[in-house]
């Protein structure tokens, strides 16, 4: 007869389930702090080191943050996005109740590169728009993004202040675009030292990668979209359909 392998959880993966368990009997919410790391040691029995590595990966779940000095807190609610979801990031925020901010990275006219002239159906060398903004929810960095749109069919797109307005709403309202379909791809990257600067995180830390295009009705392309996000802030979602 065959033995029967028992597998015993790690003791930082109980510690874990430990304060998983605090956090809902005592119903904490966002910006609550937990009791301090010795009390809670030496409630569970376990050395500082095992705690710390389970706040560690709490910390990377986005469940908890930490205060230097101070201690360990519920962290905000990520914000959670469907990758099917069409609407502007902006409206995306405000739904969910939360306050958006957009921090002009930098806009201008550059000359079409090969690849993207295709995927844009323009001709290489030809103006396209870039604009980087830096995503800001309630006063955290939370997203750097990039936009590249063809200038033959948004003519005097560089002339708005998109630090202000909505690229959304200007392509809606001032070029009457309808926004139908479009493909992502999702993947991790890792923040390099202008990233992490900006989006205030440590340089080499685990970022979410996103990457795609949108279309119209007629399935012409009407931008490619790039952007690095970090984990803690927020996750994304796909809907089977």
């Amino acid at each position: 007869m065959t033995p029967v392998k028992i597998f015993h959880s790690r003791p930082r993966d109980e510690i874990v389930e430990r304060i998983e368990c605090l956090m809902i009997e005592q119903q904490l919410k966002p910006g609550d702090r937990l009791p301090g790391e010795r009390e809670l040691c030496e409630a569970w029995n376990c050395n500082r080191m095992t705690f710390r590595a389970a706040v560690k990966r709490l910390i990377a779940e986005g469940r908890l943050v930490n205060v230097p000095s101070v201690g360990n807190f519920v962290a905000p609610t990520r914000l959670e996005r469907y990758l099917q979801d069409l609407t502007s990031f902006s409206d995306f925020v405000m739904l969910q109740g939360r306050k958006i901010q957009n921090r002009l990275v930098s806009q201008g006219l550059l000359p079409a590169a090969a690849r993207i002239a295709e995927k844009l159906q323009v001709k290489e060398g030809s103006d396209i728009f870039q604009l980087v903004r830096l995503r800001v929810v309630d006063d955290t960095p939370v997203s750097l993004e990039s936009a590249v749109l063809p200038c033959q069919r948004f003519p005097g797109i560089h002339r708005y202040n998109f630090e202000r307005l909505s690229l959304y709403g200007v392509l809606e309202r001032k070029y009457g675009v309808v926004f139908c379909s479009g493909e992502e791809e999702i993947s991790l990257t890792y923040a390099d030292s202008n990233e992490a600067e900006l989006l205030g995180v440590q340089e080499g830390e685990a970022l979410f990668y996103l990457k795609g295009i949108t279309w119209d009705e007629q399935h012409s392309p009407i931008e490619l979209i790039k952007s690095v996000s970090r984990v803690d802030q927020i996750r994304f979602a796909g809907i089977l359909q």
